[in-house]
């Protein structure tokens, strides 16, 4: 998390910026006991120490009497606090702790995270500033106090960091077990209060709260696979260039619940004809991924530049929505595309989000009018957020409803509450599937599917791909209309189909399960009701095969 850290070094202060002198105590700076306290951990650049700030308050100097110590704030206190590692998660409110009953979303470890709190005015407030001091406290007997100074001229407001206290956690600082409390002081003791002697305080009762860091371990694994488009007068490579393959890693892992992604580029791949939809690409990488014998978890990314702003009418193309998106018998719907468009590498980077929130279960979420089979689950008209975003990198807040789920089709676009939700426990199925998975030796591998599936393409042009990888059916629901017939040496064999959307496209994935080897069989029939439909056994592809390729792989992890 290193550039993650930095960058929140020059941005924000309050990401733990070591204060030029000893005797500064602006927004950010970490109090301790000692000037010279070592940092904790590689990224911070906060001091830790046992002997912190808490609880003090003003003593008299014995020849003025004017206060020496931090001053007790008078007039104001702690409303409510929010942790934020890209969407808010309330964890103090009503003068105390928000336990998991009241979490509206996890908290990871080793994950960059934004504390704010909001602050209560009476209403005869002198605007003044305030300084307040977060107090974390760690698993091994230490804590850490961090100080942010606010002139507090009015109410606090969400919209915007100068109007409420911030600071920021580390990764390495973000781990279980962690509490905090909050203490408000004056910065100018001369507005002392007498009849004051103990800090506000969050929690009010004097204890610590816990910041409700998950014991997580959450990783995301995507191979983008770029192609060389050839046809006609569009000569195009993918734009790699490292500024956009940074935009690429950097939308993806602020949006996604994790704290560790892993983008693989693949050697080139030349494609010499005609595209006029993704499903080619796809049914590409499908096979790509049986060639490569690919881990299960893994994610294949295709990446195009076809001169154009779409292919088939779409940006972006997902191998079906698969039904069990946390089963290794569906490795082969982990397989998306979308355009490479250099004059535009934001559309690019966002299809890149929301095509692999496709493949990780996602469907749309209604908001321009145009997305196809939208989630009829989705809680917030519109496709607003919920709460407020916050990208741990770029540090900058997202309007929860001018910023939409990236699921939709509206701009700007971010992660909503119910979306992070909705895909972070299949990230973490997944996650454990990785031989580097703390406590791996403890989880049976996922197996190999026993089978294979004939996959169906069917577009709204008409034309139809066909081909065959290993894998299941899956668990949802099978259609009510619709089979296919595999004629074989022995009888015809009816076998039941799923069908599934394409999203952005408009068409349909039919998936179904051979029921013996394909070698075997002689004809295959789709059945719609009273039709039959005849599949020539020669269009239906077992599996891709790789073309040849130019230019070196690279490897990009965080």
């Amino acid at each position: 998390m290193k550039r993650a850290a930095w960058c929140a070094f020059f941005a924000l202060c309050s990401f733990g910026c070591p204060a030029d002198d000893p005797e500064d105590t602006g927004s950010g700076t970490s109090d301790s006991s000692t000037s010279d306290a070592p940092a904790t951990g590689t990224d911070a650049a906060t001091t830790t120490t046992t002997d912190s700030a808490e609880g003090s308050t003003a003593q008299a100097d014995s020849s003025s009497g004017a206060p020496t110590g931090p001053v007790p704030a008078s007039g104001i206190s702690v409303d409510w606090v929010e942790a934020n590692q890209a969407v808010g998660v309330r964890i103090g409110d009503n003068g105390g702790e928000v336990g998991p009953e009241g979490r509206t979303s996890p908290l990871l470890a080793n994950r960059i995270t934004l504390i704010r709190a909001f602050w209560e005015i009476d209403d005869a407030w002198e605007p003044r500033e305030i300084e307040a001091r977060l107090t974390v406290n760690f698993p091994d007997g230490t804590s850490d106090t961090k100080i942010d100074s606010k002139l507090v001229e009015g109410p606090s407001f969400i919209g915007n960091l100068s109007e409420a206290f911030f600071w920021g956690l580390m990764a390495d600082e973000a781990q279980p077990g962690i509490t905090y409390h909050i203490e408000l002081f004056e910065a100018d003791p001369a507005n002392a209060d007498p009849a004051v002697v103990e800090p506000p305080r969050l929690p009010e009762d004097g204890s610590e709260a816990f910041v409700g860091i998950e014991d997580s371990w959450q990783l995301l694994k995507v191979v983008i696979v770029p192609f060389n488009y050839d046809f006609g007068e569009c000569t195009r490579e993918p734009d790699l260039s490292e500024e956009t393959m940074q935009l690429f890693y950097d939308y993806m892992y602020m949006m996604m619940p994790i704290d560790q992604l892993e983008i693989e580029i693949r050697p080139n791949v030349d494609w010499d004809g005609e595209l006029t939809s993704f499903v080619p690409l796809n049914q590409y990488m499908a096979g790509l991924r049986v060639d490569e014998e690919a881990a299960p978890e893994v994610f294949y990314y295709g990446l195009v530049d076809v001169c154009s702003g779409g292919l088939g009418g779409a940006g972006g193309l997902a191998n079906g929505i698969p039904s069990d998106p946390a089963s290794p018998d569906v490795a082969y719907q982990r397989v998306s595309s979308g355009l490479s468009l250099p004059a535009n590498p934001e559309f690019s980077a966002d299809t890149f989000v929301h095509e692999v929130g496709h493949s990780l279960g996602r469907r749309h979420v209604a908001c321009s009018g145009e997305e196809g089979g939208p989630d009829p689950t989705y809680p917030i008209e519109g496709g607003d957020l919920g709460e407020w975003g916050f990208g741990v990198v770029d540090f900058q807040l997202r309007h929860p409803t001018v910023y939409k789920d990236y699921m939709t089709y509206c701009n700007p676009a971010w992660v909503s509450t119910w979306g992070l939700n909705k895909v972070y426990p299949v990230i973490r199925t997944l996650s454990m599937w990785d031989d580097d998975y703390p406590g791996a030796d403890a989880i049976d591998p996922p197996r190999p599917p026993a089978g294979s599936v004939l996959i169906g393409n069917l577009l709204p042009d008409g034309t139809e791909a066909w081909y065959t990888v290993p894998g299941r059916i899956g668990t949802l629901e099978r259609s009510a209309t619709m089979r296919i017939e595999f004629g074989t040496p022995t009888g015809s064999l009816v076998r039941d189909v799923r069908v599934t959307e394409l999203p952005d496209v408009g068409g349909t994935m039919l998936i179904a399960e051979l029921p013996v080897g394909f070698d075997q069989i002689t004809t295959i029939t789709r059945i719609e009701g009273d039709q039959r439909f005849e599949i020539e056994r020669s269009a239906v592809r077992a599996h891709a095969k790789t073309r040849g390729s130019v230019a070196a792989s690279a490897h990009h992890s965080r």
